[in-house]
């Protein structure tokens, strides 16, 4: 726990966003804010304190693809919604969490490129083809390689 972490305090968070808990087990729970144009929108973090993406580890790590494919469906079917996006950014609270967003034709969700700022030129294709081929190094070895 992370005593300035808004996250690893779940009833201030809740105030804060605002939203209230629907769901938990020993790792994980699940948040549903309560304002906002998309009902059903929501939060899934871990108990522990795990600042991003990229330091999750041990248990949260090994349940993750489970817990979120069941938060996933029960938002989706709640909703009535076509899908579910998932969303990771961090860069106002560092405590991984994941926002769920339902989605149906028609709402105010904008996927796709929308989430990208129109005016930004797209980057040379090197620079892609560098990034992919240096994941691509850094992930030799690991089970399920392409």
């Amino acid at each position: 726990m992370d005593d300035e972490c808004l996250l690893c305090d779940p009833d201030r968070a809740d105030a804060y966003f605002p939203r209230r808990k629907v769901w938990e087990d020993d790792l994980w729970r699940l948040s549903v804010v309560e304002a906002g144009p998309i009902a059903g929108f929501a939060h899934l973090e871990p108990h522990r304190h795990i600042p991003y993406l990229t330091d999750l580890d041990g248990p949260e790590a090994a349940t993750l693809g489970e817990v979120l494919a069941r938060v996933t469906r029960a938002l989706r079917d709640a909703t009535g919604s076509d899908k579910v996006y998932v969303y990771v950014f961090g860069d106002h609270t560092p405590h991984l969490h994941f926002n769920l967003a339902p989605h149906q034709a028609g709402d105010a969700l904008r996927g796709g490129p929308g989430l990208l700022d129109p005016s930004h030129p797209d980057l040379d294709a090197s620079l892609h083809d560098e990034a992919a081929s240096k994941i691509g190094q850094a992930l030799e070895g690991v089970a399920g390689q392409a």
